[in-house]
């Protein structure tokens, strides 16, 4: 079970940053992927389904409320955001009637693909600990990540993140001179950031438990 959930869980984090890239990997191929995205997030909550079970029972400690509201907010996103690419759908899902929901879906969905990122990134970092090695390998790799996050938070300002997810702009922008691979290399580093960050938010706060 353990190791389904760790496939499951790594399918999810490489289709993330293919997902912001839907312009450059083409929107029929963004339609498949989103619909795979959500296939799997399904599966993950099928097979977490005792977190739902132990959601009301215990104690809610500062570290627990934090990953929970951070769980039910991206159970939100992924009820309110394929909805809203269904009803943008030009390729998989035309047979729908959903004509004049595009507009307003677009302007829901773009804003939410961002805040999305950013949630599904900062979740995989409160498991973080569980994938990190043992003691001094340990220190190694949050160095390294670190480091990582630091080109992430120029990344996150370089690629206009934060005006895409207060809709300060409507449209993406995508240099296509660019190659595919520093683009996707710009959103692993703003994931990693994120990822430390959730981490490290965990840690303190389990520290403070203690």
């Amino acid at each position: 079970m353990k190791t389904k959930r760790m496939i499951l869980d790594a399918a999810m984090l490489l289709l993330l940053p293919l997902l912001m890239a839907y312009s450059l990997i083409g929107e029929a191929f963004h339609e498949v992927a989103g619909t795979l995205m959500l296939t799997l997030f399904l599966l993950h909550h099928w097979l977490n389904r005792s977190w739902w079970r132990a959601l009301f029972k215990g104690r809610y400690s500062l570290q627990r409320i934090f990953q929970t509201t951070l769980n039910l907010l991206l159970l939100l996103f992924m009820i309110v955001q394929p909805l809203c690419g269904i009803l943008m759908s030009k390729y998989l899902y035309t047979f729908l009637p959903t004509a004049g929901m595009a507009s307003v879906a677009r302007a829901i969905h773009l804003p939410l693909a961002y805040w999305g990122f950013v949630l599904m990134s900062l979740h995989a970092g409160t498991h973080l600990g569980s994938m990190l090695p043992k003691r001094k390998k340990r220190r190694t790799a949050l160095v390294i990540l670190s480091a990582i996050s630091l080109y992430g938070i120029y990344a996150f300002f370089k690629r206009q993140i934060p005006d895409y997810m207060f809709l300060k702009m409507q449209f993406v922008f995508f240099d296509y001179s660019e190659t595919r691979l520093l683009f996707l290399a710009d959103n692993l580093a703003v994931m990693v950031c994120f990822a430390v960050l959730g981490y490290g938010i965990t840690q303190l706060l389990s520290s403070g438990k203690r």
